[in-house]
């Protein structure tokens, strides 16, 4: 299962090189621009990836994590023991090469990345287990963050590790554990754990088909937005608010990702009866209410 994960996530990663052997690095070899390299590094030397998604010629609060910690001595000297160091960067005036952008671009929409910075962990197989951003605290700050979040992976290689060893719906929810230990934005590289999930559930006694169901048709809707095709994402919302009768908080939580694809054509009335639709979904939730706000602030409702 863990292989056929990876595959999904970072099959499209191919043609591993070595690097040179470990070592302390100094300020400028800490970070590789290669997502290739750093996989390669990583799975030779035993260690995860530390992904610095970055806007490092203009966003203010990226250059207050490099400041505060990514230079700082006393980081270079410990982090390097865990991790290797990717950064993948989004510039306004720094030229990149063609090969470099279309790399980064690839990585953000399979991590789902929103803003900068944002900094995610992974395995070597680059299978991400954390996200995280600026933190107060400077560098020792950071590397104790930075140690409790790699407990998330400990608890998910558990997870899947008694899962192997059930079966039926026990193994469902043991993979449903595991899952939910994970920011929910990682769910399409571990889409064949999801699909697995609904197939154990396949009466839906457990609970656990329907919302998994629904969290894949959220994630192709997400991928759809992100590469610009609202058409596409709006038609599967529509799809999947069909399959739930439009209501529950799935149908909600597709409502309102559709209001926000249609707003962003610029059909705000349409936005507007999508969001509306989202709150008579599920009334009585605090994404309701947070609907609600939207409405009254974006529509004077």
């Amino acid at each position: 299962m863990m292989a056929t994960t990876a595959g999904r996530c970072a099959g499209w990663v191919v043609g591993l090189v070595a690097l040179l052997g470990a070592g302390i690095a100094s300020a400028g070899e800490l970070w590789t621009e290669n997502a290739q390299e750093a996989l390669a590094q990583a799975a030779k030397e035993k260690k995860d990836v530390l992904i610095d998604f970055t806007g490092s010629d203009w966003c203010g609060w990226c250059k207050k994590l490099d400041a505060e910690v990514f230079s700082q001595p006393g980081f270079q000297a410990e982090a390097p023991k865990y991790f290797v160091f990717l950064k993948l960067d989004f510039p306004h005036q720094r030229p990149l090469s063609a090969e470099t952008k279309k790399q980064n671009a690839e990585w953000q929409q399979k991590l789902a990345i929103q803003g900068y910075p944002t900094i995610v962990l992974a395995d070597a197989a680059g299978q991400p287990y954390a996200k995280t951003g600026h933190q107060a605290g400077g560098a020792e700050g950071y590397l104790k963050h930075l140690a409790e979040l790699r407990q998330l992976r400990a608890k998910r290689d558990d997870l899947f590790a008694k899962a192997q060893a059930a079966q039926g719906i026990e193994r469902a929810k043991a993979l449903d554990q595991a899952l939910q230990a994970l920011d929910p934005s990682f769910l399409g590289c571990y889409s064949d754990v999801a699909q697995e999930i609904v197939k154990l559930d396949a009466d839906g006694k457990a609970g656990l088909k329907v919302r998994y169901e629904a969290m894949i048709l959220i994630q192709k809707i997400g991928a759809a937005m992100q590469a610009q095709k609202l058409d596409e994402a709006i038609a599967l919302a529509d799809e999947a608010i069909k399959g739930l009768n439009g209501k529950g908080q799935a149908a909600q939580d597709i409502l309102f990702m559709k209001s926000f694809a249609q707003f962003r054509k610029q059909d705000k009335a349409a936005a507007k009866r999508s969001l509306q639709e989202a709150i008579q979904a599920a009334p009585g939730t605090p994404k309701a209410a947070q609907i609600q706000q939207i409405l009254e602030r974006a529509f004077k409702e």
